[in-house]
């Protein structure tokens, strides 16, 4: 092989070799887009927030929460829904719950989850945890599976130990891996607080 021949195949390898390693970069999740841009939409016990990229709705997650919903009972639902375009999935996702703070040092209450809908179901954990002093819930799917395919909801049910005077805020942390069903370079992830006050 001559001189000429083995700079060409040499040019070649590197070539093929960065090919390689963005194809990697872009299968592994290395080079997930943040999803940063955003809008919200405040409502009664509720909040809506839409997740952009370039103009283009990729995630919405709506936080709703019913007080009121059992006569005589402090107890009450929330739920937890992530919706998206037919041509984005959801991989994998964190929710964690963050109750009011008590200021004092009783916890806030229990935070239920019911059971999860839809076949197959994912495997999930959902655990306790502290942060800040505070007991949160947290409900983690690290492969959410054909599932993320389509939309998804979380029902909880709130129990508080108090009585409130003023309005809780709840604050529920969104962590998810999302990407696109048709290009496989379409890879986002999104890290946001929803802060829901709830009048009880």
């Amino acid at each position: 092989m001559d001189k000429k021949s083995r700079k060409i195949l040499g040019i070649l390898a590197i070539c093929a070799l960065v090919v390689l390693l963005i194809a990697f970069a872009a299968t592994t999740g290395l080079s997930r887009t943040n999803l940063k841009d955003y809008r919200e939409v405040v409502d009664d016990n509720e909040r809506q927030v839409t997740f952009l990229h370039h103009g283009e709705e990729i995630l919405t997650v709506l936080v709703r929460a019913m007080p009121g919903a059992f006569t005589g009972n402090s107890t009450f639902p929330m739920m937890v829904v992530l919706t998206h375009p037919d041509d984005v999935r959801i991989d994998s996702l964190t929710v964690s719950i963050h109750p009011p703070g008590t200021g004092t040092a009783l916890p806030y209450g229990d935070i239920f989850l019911k059971t999860l809908e839809g076949n197959p179901t994912p495997m999930i954990s959902y655990h306790t945890d502290t942060e800040a002093g505070k007991t949160i819930s947290v409900l983690d799917i690290p492969d959410v599976g054909p599932q993320g395919r389509g939309s998804l909801r979380f029902d909880y049910l709130i129990h508080p130990f108090m009585e409130a005077e003023h309005p809780d805020v709840f604050i529920i942390s969104i962590s998810a891996k999302l990407s696109g069903t048709g290009d496989r370079w379409n890879k986002y992830v999104v890290f946001h607080p929803v802060a829901v006050e709830v009048t009880r």
